[in-house]
């Protein structure tokens, strides 16, 4: 675990006010780093209690983006980006949008680094998702791509984005593709594709949980504890630079795995079965095991919360903070296809 920030590598945070925007810029703050986040709409985002120890920029509504984008990246050592909208069922429904919301905005940002005065880091939030249908097979970085959204293909496009501008000099990069983080989330505007998240909070106001099919798929989910040590490894550690990594636990459970242990850990939970949608089951990639052996190896990384660990702490989290009452009910399988972001 990282003890302190390099005292001379200043921070942007694009999507500081998301979930786990909020989760590193704590983390980053208290590890002494100059944070400085760049967002959009923060009145309609609690104050975090970190606000008044962070710069901000933030990006205006139907106006030009790119000054403030400038402006921001101008003096960044270490970009941690988790811009872009989520979704991959919403994303083939509206690819265009999905289009403008992902793509776009990154190559502002990187014509932004391009004209920056140093040349910075970016850590790029990816998803595990742009290998497309998988098995039980544990997956590697090497494994092939093949995205089943638009969403995964934008997120790829992006990686190669990144390599573009690093074979150019303008940056070094760290490509994180991460499975299914979960943890708490302060944003009462509940963002669903969370599928933990969404459990807990149905867990804990006592809504029924709805899985599509048997529930049997499995996930590698991960803790957003966890999340944010590796994307801080991956800010400062020269191992990081040019690096492609998965980040996730390195150890699957089925979706009504996660369900029951929830019955166990919040009291009587209901679980109930639908039937695939057929815009659903497209997008479906199968199970999902990651090898995280690379980052354990370049980066010193090692999950500390198995599953049962962190949906303890989230439990915990969320009656202590009392937002559960915020939940959005809705088809469960988009809300698990969703970005990390």
């Amino acid at each position: 675990m990282i003890k302190d920030w390099p005292a001379d590598r200043s921070v942007l945070i694009w999507g500081g006010l998301g979930f786990m925007g909020q989760h590193l810029a704590a983390r980053l703050v208290g590890l002494g780093a100059k944070v400085t986040i760049l967002c959009r709409g923060r009145g309609r985002y609690p104050v975090p209690f970190w606000a008044g120890q962070v710069g901000w920029f933030e990006l205006p509504d139907g106006k030009d983006e790119a000054p403030i984008i400038r402006a921001a990246v101008a003096q960044a050592d270490v970009i941690f980006d988790f811009a872009g909208s989520s979704g991959a069922v919403a994303s083939n429904r509206e690819p265009l949008l999905s289009l403008e919301a992902n793509c776009r905005s990154q190559l502002i940002l990187l014509d932004a680094c391009e004209h920056a005065a140093r040349r910075p880091h970016i850590v790029f939030a990816s998803s595990w998702l742009v290998y497309g249908a998988t098995a039980r097979e544990r997956i590697a970085e090497t494994h092939p791509v093949a995205p089943q959204s638009m969403y995964a293909v934008h997120k790829l496009s992006i990686e190669h984005y990144l390599r573009i501008y690093a074979r150019r000099g303008k940056i070094t990069f760290s490509i994180c593709r991460i499975s299914n983080p979960y943890g708490f989330d302060p944003n009462p505007f509940f963002q669903g594709f969370k599928i933990l998240n969404l459990f807990v909070r149905l867990a804990l106001t006592g809504e029924p949980i709805c899985l599509f099919g048997d529930g049997r798929q499995i996930r590698d989910f991960i803790y957003v504890a966890d999340v944010v040590e590796a994307l801080v490894q991956c800010g400062c550690s020269p191992g990081a630079r040019d690096e492609l990594f998965n980040i996730s636990l390195g150890e699957s459970h089925s979706l009504l795995e996660a369900a029951t242990m929830l019955q166990e850990l919040a009291g009587p939970v209901v679980i109930q079965f639908r039937p695939w949608p057929d815009e659903y089951s497209v997008v479906e990639s199968g199970d999902y095991v990651a090898d995280i052996s690379k980052a354990r190896n370049k980066l010193g990384f090692l999950p500390a919360f198995d599953l049962r660990a962190g949906l303890t702490d989230t439990l915990r989290l969320y009656r202590q903070n009392k937002l559960a009452s915020a939940t959005r009910t809705g088809p469960p399988q988009e809300r698990e296809k969703g970005s990390v972001t």
